[in-house]
């Protein structure tokens, strides 16, 4: 599926990538579709920059407010939806699963040992954070786990 075939669907989306001092990463895990692990994030909604998206998907999904440190990547999916993730850091709040039903969990992940099944953009933008990548652009095929 592309998006060319679905107008109202978004083309792009926007990803927190928050470490703790104990090298852990803090991780959603979906209660739908593939019910993979990924970073909290979603999708930019008209008007919204893609800073101001992934502070507020980070909120509605893990009810913590984080503030943004650096764009690590531009990641293009094979679907042509373009992510972009940004290092970040709570600011205020304690992560917790929402009441939304969108969220199974909200954990704390050892950074180097990630979760399967797995989204395509925590598959490749963790390690890019780990190794301080900034303002990459990576095209990214898909992850099969």
């Amino acid at each position: 599926m592309t998006h060319e075939s679905y107008p109202d669907l978004p083309t792009a989306g926007a990803a927190a990538i928050v470490f703790d001092g104990l090298e852990r990463v803090l991780l959603v895990k979906e209660n739908y579709g593939l019910h993979r692990w990924s970073l909290p994030g979603g999708a930019i909604e008209a008007n919204e920059t893609p800073e101001e998206a992934v502070v507020r998907e980070a909120f509605e999904e893990t009810g913590a407010i984080v503030e943004i440190d650096h764009l690590v990547g531009e990641y293009l999916l094979d679907d042509d939806f373009t992510v972009f993730a940004f290092a970040c850091r709570i600011a205020s709040g304690i992560p917790r699963v929402p009441t939304t039903g969108e969220i199974a969990a909200v954990e704390w992940h050892a950074r180097r040992y990630l979760p399967l099944p797995r989204s395509n953009v925590l598959h490749y933008a963790v390690p890019d954070a780990i190794a301080g990548h900034r303002d990459l652009f990576r095209q990214v095929p898909r992850v099969n786990n």
